[in-house]
């Protein structure tokens, strides 16, 4: 059963490693994951100086609380069973609790960690800001994870509706218990709860194989989590089959012309199937608006970095658009040289990296200075 247990892991983990090798090669990781770390660090480190004089002090300790219950939660307990259990993991009853009773403790001891670090992430704001405790702190933390656990059994058993009521009053009941009742009666309620949440979903989802289907679906939904919100977020990924156009793919009949030089036919075509391709240009829109955000919402010193950064990434990922669009066989009609194809890269990426930030640096020097 050990043996299965790891088997299955195994698979989930090979399977997310190779999802996040297609989206995160050397120039994302170099130019992105690297510099997002490193600044996050320093914006982190300047917050932690600066946090009895910044904004976060005129939130009060209340709705942070509350926000805490809302936010946080454990999307699914994991059961690691497939359907074809069905067949041989029913009738070997033992083997079924211990892979069920693996994936419980699997799952509570991984959204335990998660909640730790957040927590301790957090701890500045309480303990410097609304001068919490760190036994308080820690008393959170197991109301946080009861609390969480508790919402993930009543997911369970309730409809959607029962669902939202419950959480609701959950997370009015741990607010209140949280700031109003002695450190020590909270923990020992929560423990309590805690144990008997337990005890609950050994008898009736570990023992009993009533809600197998139920426990399988679940389990499917958390090991495809990462694949299905990566198609949420770019859903032409989804279907690698070519979309089903009324028009050509590159050219439109009777259209007009972008250029009035001749010699920019490449440009035309280029920047035609950009317009009218979905995957081209909500790709392009998305990475240079959310660029752009961040460029805003960091402090200053960060924001030339910051648009260093998104300069050579968006001119990495249009370079690699514009040799997609390069490759298509149309171009194998025109006769077409290097030099022509290197030019009107040139003048592409002009036009569709620089002069944006270039305009996204005058606003920014121009904000500066008003200010």
């Amino acid at each position: 059963m050990t043996n299965l247990i790891q088997q299955r892991r195994k698979l989930e983990r090979s399977h997310n490693l190779k999802l996040l090798a297609s989206i995160i090669d050397w120039t994302v990781a170099l130019y992105i994951v690297v510099p997002t770390l490193v600044i996050g660090f320093f914006l982190y480190k300047d917050f932690i100086l600066t946090i009895s004089t910044s904004w976060i002090v005129h939130i009060p300790l209340v709705l942070l609380i509350v926000l805490l219950f809302l936010i946080t939660r454990i999307e699914t307990i994991r059961t690691y069973l497939q359907r074809a259990d069905r067949l041989f993991l029913i009738q070997n009853r033992k083997q079924m609790v211990r892979l069920k009773r693996s994936g419980l403790y699997w799952t509570l001891s991984k959204h335990l960690i998660l909640l730790g670090s957040v927590l301790a992430l957090l701890a500045p704001i309480f303990i410097i800001v609304h001068h919490v405790t760190v036994l308080e702190l820690l008393t959170l933390l197991l109301l946080l994870f009861t609390t969480n656990f508790m919402k993930v059994v009543l997911q369970l058993k309730l409809r959607k509706w029962q669902q939202l009521l419950s959480n609701i009053f959950i997370c009015i009941f741990g607010a209140a218990c949280f700031l109003y009742v002695p450190v020590i009666i909270t923990a020992l309620i929560y423990l309590i709860l805690l144990i008997y949440c337990t005890s609950y979903y050994n008898r009736h989802f570990v023992y009993s194989t009533k809600h197998f289907d139920q426990q399988v679906e679940l389990d499917q939904a958390a090991f495809y989590k990462w694949q299905s919100l990566l198609f949420r977020i770019a859903p032409e990924l989804q279907s690698q089959l070519v979309p089903k156009l009324k028009k050509p793919r590159l050219l439109w009949k009777n259209s007009k012309r972008m250029f009035r030089r001749s010699d920019y036919f490449i440009e035309e075509l280029v920047c035609k199937t950009m317009l009218r391709q979905k995957q081209y240009r909500l790709g392009y829109l998305r990475f240079l608006s959310m660029g752009i955000a961040l460029t805003i919402i960091v402090p200053s010193w960060a924001k030339i970095i910051v648009l260093g950064i998104l300069y050579f990434t968006l001119r990495s990922m249009m370079q690699s658009v514009i040799q997609q669009i390069l490759e298509h066989k149309i171009w194998s009609i025109f006769q077409v040289s290097n030099e022509q194809i290197q030019a009107a890269s040139s003048r592409l990426l002009k036009g569709f990296v620089d002069l944006p930030l270039l305009c996204a640096l005058i606003i920014l020097v121009v904000f500066t200075l008003v200010k």
